[in-house]
């Protein structure tokens, strides 16, 4: 065929287009010139989509020294070698069966972690020093008013390193917080643990969350507005004061609860033979601690007894249960406040759901936690598959109906007017009471919180700590993450009663 591009043609053509290309440089003797030329080419190249999608970078200067490594080759990143190189240096001088006393990281993950991570290894006594001075920053912004007798006084004249609040703060951080050797300090890895919470969960990420610089924190509630008063003009020199209004408070206490991730494995924990297993552990203890402060915040309820624990309605839980620690969401309307449960008699409705909102009001204080100025500080909470059931009515909106410019929070399905609808398996199926049982069958009734968010903080008081020890005994490991938050409920009254922030669908 006449239009079949032979080799020599296509030789000859090349030929002419290089010989073109070979002249247009040489008129263009400028280095500025040849350099735009140049730009232009890898410009137009990043800017393909495709290109850049198959041409594989690494994340930035740190991923890029992997290369070459065997770490590289087992697809580790800079938070895993990270987690690697913390393990194996927990293990230093501790018996080995292969070394006699294991001689802790590797000389090449040795060299590894210290070219890419901006971790290093901090004293003891300088972490205590570190949250000293956190503590003595905080002291002088508490009020006076929080002190009480001989603390009230101290405080008054700014001498509050000379409070007993202070002395047990102190004391709390030296002997709940001070750990043995050294401590990483910066790790990436660390960071990844502390923020899986924010990540990956989806009740734990919408409420606000503070340092604790104490065990027990105390924090301020404004229990109502001043009344503004209706005055005349006041005319004499000797004219009478306008009566005066008070402002209510409240405070709400908040108490740090430590938790674990407990786990072992039999034989040799060496470096090789772990590598492996890195990105499967750290990702697996990411979404552990993510789920349980899902569960925590939303299912706590410290009723430890045969009967009456929302999440054990007919058994005596475990002491170790996770939801044993404090009172969470469901319990402030289940149990505290019932007033604001409703049971849905088996029917999941528009208004039934709509309804919940009115039922977080309060009048006295002139409080509207169910109608919030930013709507979407009023979230719904529901199990999966209620959540999908919920998805079908026809008055709810759908996430592929907001269009591009919506925020969508984790887990989001809906909306129930303007307020985000979220799905959560930390919400499990329940009896028709509205609390699970031991037996699986009997939990087949759904169930939909309302809550505000600006009614709950959880509190900090140790971010997650990774801590590795050999036992000989039974030729183990042990691997133990830990950490310690607090959560505290708003409540105007002081008592759990008072709480209006949620409400409550259940027996769906």
């Amino acid at each position: 065929m006449s239009d079949q591009l032979t080799l020599e043609a296509l030789g000859t053509e090349v030929r002419q287009r290089m010989d073109a290309v070979s002249k247009d440089i040489a008129d263009r003797t400028s280095d500025e010139k040849l350099t735009e030329m140049i730009r232009g080419v890898v410009d137009s190249l990043t800017e393909d989509t495709e290109f850049v999608r198959k041409l594989r970078f690494g994340q930035g200067p740190a991923e890029r020294q992997l290369v070459g490594t065997k770490y590289a080759r087992w697809g580790l990143t800079v938070a895993d070698v990270e987690f690697l190189y913390d393990l194996q240096n927990s293990l230093r001088g501790m018996p080995s069966k292969k070394h006699g006393v294991h001689p802790g990281p590797s000389e090449e993950l040795t060299r590894t972690f210290g070219a890419i991570s901006a971790a290093r290894y901090l004293p003891a006594d300088k972490v205590r020093e570190i949250d000293r001075k956190a503590i003595d920053d905080l002291f002088p912004r508490i009020p006076a008013s929080e002190f009480h007798g001989e603390d009230k006084e101290l405080a008054a004249r700014g001498a509050f390193e000379l409070t007993g609040a202070y002395q047990r703060a102190i004391r709390a951080m030296d002997t709940a917080e001070a750990g043995y050797g050294q401590q990483l300090i910066g790790a990436q890895y660390v960071g990844e643990l502390w923020e899986a919470p924010r990540r990956f969960g989806r009740v734990f990420p919408l409420i606000d969350s503070f340092e604790m610089t104490d065990p027990t924190a105390y924090l301020p509630v404004e229990v109502d507005i001043p009344e503004m008063l209706f005055v005349s003009e006041s005319t004499a020199n000797n004219s009478p004061n306008f009566a005066t209004v008070k402002t209510g408070s409240q405070r709400v206490q908040v108490d740090a609860k430590k938790f674990v991730i407990h786990q072992m494995w039999s034989g040799e924990m060496e470096e090789d033979s772990i590598i492996p297993y890195i990105p499967f552990l750290r990702r697996q203890a990411a979404l552990s601690v993510a789920h349980y402060s899902d569960s925590l915040v939303l299912n706590g309820d410290t009723t430890n007894s045969a009967t009456g624990n929302i999440n054990l309605d007919d058994a005596d839980p475990a002491d170790t249960k996770h939801y044993l620690a404090f009172d969470g969401i469901r319990h402030a309307s289940l149990v505290d406040n019932t007033g604001n449960a409703v049971d849905a008699a088996g029917s999941l409705t528009y208004a039934g759901l709509h309804g919940l909102r009115g039922r977080m009001i309060d009048t006295a204080r002139l409080v509207d936690w169910g109608h919030p100025v930013d709507p979407n500080d009023l979230v719904y909470l529901a199990d999966p598959e209620t959540a999908d059931k919920a998805a079908l009515l026809d008055e709810l909106i759908t996430v592929d109906k907001y269009g591009s410019q919506a925020t969508v929070i984790n887990g989001e399905i809906a909306r129930i007017g303007r307020n985000p609808f979220v799905s959560t398996i930390a919400m499990s199926k329940t009896e028709a009471d509205g609390k699970v049982s031991n037996t699986p069958a009997n939990n087949t009734k759904g169930q939909v919180t309302a809550f505000n968010r600006r009614g709950y903080k959880v509190g900090w008081r140790r971010r997650v700590q990774v801590e590795t020890e050999r036992l000989p005994g039974s030729d183990q490991w042990r691997v133990v993450y830990s950490m310690r938050l607090g959560m505290g409920r708003f409540t105007p009254t002081g008592a759990a009663g008072g709480i209006e922030s949620t409400s409550t669908l259940y027996n769906i």
